[in-house]
């Protein structure tokens, strides 16, 4: 029992020893005793570019708990007009006549983020010249990280107050190298999503992909998910041929920023510049920093645009519209895409004879959604014949089957319609019924069609059947009987002739 409790009493001095040795890591330095520093930043972002700046010079420190000590001192280039009397900086620090830096006023979180905030801009204004310290790349590491980030290390520094600043924004870090400072990366990218809005306000709903009859307009919405701490946000849209931008509806954008700060906001004119390429297929809308860095991480930032759907757009393809977002040092979100489509109706007139037999000159009237003279479907003349391109305010109205026994009908949205026949091709009989054609969307975009509840498989088929040739009572039928019997009557006069000059000799 005595030998346990000697072992414990050895022990537990050992500890108090241990402990008294490794108070708190206390340590102490300068720059005349050549002390470099360390920054490490951890969660960095992969690909990020970061700045590092020191704003002031740390002469000497002695960090050891309850008796801590720094001294703080301006530096030698542009950083110390931003403490001295008048700059941004002054109404933190308290300057002696040695430029020896003291903090004034409330030592909390909050204002040391102010500070920050005010030295990342005067470090951005292109007047101050302030440069970033230019770390010799031996002197940077990178570790990768399992959540995909990266731990950074700046090392060989010198002692000082250090301000970070990262292409996805500013980190608003302030350390001091004393001789290390640990900084985590806390700022976020923002995020982009696209969609097309049907319907009025109240009953929107926000697609990805839509159809669209030639001349429709599209409403484009856009949602920019404002990521922490990020700047330089330039957004880019780029629109495919056969759309075509309102372009009093670009300048100025409907923009509404719900902040939760204030609400729903407006995007004023000084707040953005907006370039429309000469070719008007893209343009660019830059939105200031100022405006920007009033935002918080998560609030959202609504684009609202509208195209046409031109007569040149392609069928049955996707006419799409690209959009994404460069932020912080040309950085870019995700590209994202809506789609639009105009399609084709392609209808094949023929009879069966050997086959399918193709007939040209049928002509078609086509309703939407009901026969009704209200509703039918008017189209531009088209230097191809068989050819029809849609258009609202058309003067075309019947349809007509080429020697190919096709009618092309082009830039129609889905739907259904009724296709009427109005005349059939000489010597062949008319469409007793209508025809209902449904068109619809399938979820790759595409169009599935659907004739009179038949598959159409891509084309609606017009059967047409051949009159026949009915009997007539005038024909070529008797006159020939008639000419038989005179050709008779006339040969046995003959021959009666011929035996009275017989007799007589």
């Amino acid at each position: 029992m005595k030998l346990i409790k000697k072992i414990a009493a050895i022990m537990f001095a050992f500890m108090m020893v241990f402990s008294l040795s490794t108070n708190a890591k206390a340590e102490s330095g300068s720059q005349e005793g050549g002390q470099k520093g360390t920054i490490t930043i951890s969660n960095a972002i992969k690909d990020q570019d970061y700045k590092i700046y020191k704003i002031l010079d740390l002469e000497s420190f002695n960090s050891t708990k309850g008796s801590e000590a720094y001294s703080y001192k301006l530096t030698n280039d542009e950083w110390a007009n931003f403490f001295k009397t008048g700059g941004p900086g002054n109404e933190y620090v308290n300057i002696d006549d040695q430029e020896y830096v003291t903090w004034k006023g409330e030592n909390t979180d909050a204002r040391a983020a102010e500070l920050a905030k005010a030295a990342i801009a005067y470090a951005k204004d292109t007047t101050n010249s302030v440069t970033a310290v230019n770390v010799d790349q031996a002197n940077i590491s990178k570790t990768p990280n399992t959540n995909g980030t990266v731990t950074l290390t700046y090392s060989n520094l010198d002692l000082g107050y250090y301000l970070v600043d990262s292409s996805v924004g500013a980190l608003c870090s302030l350390d001091t190298t004393n001789s290390t400072a640990e900084i985590e990366e806390k700022n976020s990218q923002p995020t982009l999503e696209k969609t097309i809005v049907k319907g009025d306000e109240e009953n929107a709903k926000y697609l990805k992909s839509t159809t669209a009859n030639i001349g429709d307009s599209i409403h484009y919405h856009v949602q920019i998910t404002v990521g922490k701490g990020a700047n330089n946000y330039v957004f880019h849209d780029e629109i495919a041929s056969g759309l075509k931008y309102h372009e009093n509806d670009i300048v100025p954008f409907s923009v509404q920023i719900t902040t939760s700060k204030a609400g729903t906001v407006k995007l004023e004119s000084n707040d953005y510049s907006l370039h429309l390429d000469e070719n008007k297929t893209s343009f660019t809308l830059t939105i200031t920093d100022s405006f920007i860095q009033n935002l918080s991480a998560g609030d959202k930032i609504y684009l609202d645009y509208f195209a046409t759907v031109t007569a040149d757009a392609q069928t049955d393809v996707a006419l799409t519209n690209t959009a994404y977002l460069n932020y912080g040092n040309n950085q870019k979100t995700n590209e994202d895409y809506a789609k639009v489509y105009t399609y084709q109706i392609p209808v094949f007139k023929y009879t069966i004879k050997d086959g399918e037999k193709a007939l040209s000159g049928a002509k078609f009237k086509l309703y939407r959604d009901s026969k009704d003279v209200n509703h039918i479907v008017k189209f531009n003349k088209n230097s191809n014949t068989y050819t029809h391109t849609y258009n609202s305010t058309g003067n075309v109205e019947e349809l007509e089957s080429g020697t190919d026994g096709y009618v092309y009908i082009n830039g129609l949205s889905a739907g259904t319609y009724i296709l009427e026949e109005t005349k059939a091709p000489d010597g062949y009989n008319k469409l007793k019924d209508p025809i209902t054609i449904t068109v619809n969307q399938k979820s790759d975009g595409t169009k599935e069609i659907t004739a009179s509840n038949v598959d159409a498989t891509g084309t609606v088929k017009v059967l047409n059947n051949k009159g026949s040739l009915l009997p007539s009572t005038g024909g070529m039928g008797t006159t020939l009987i008639y000419l038989i019997g005179g050709a008779l009557v006339l040969g046995s006069g003959v021959v009666l002739m011929n035996k009275k000059r017989a007799k007589a000799k």
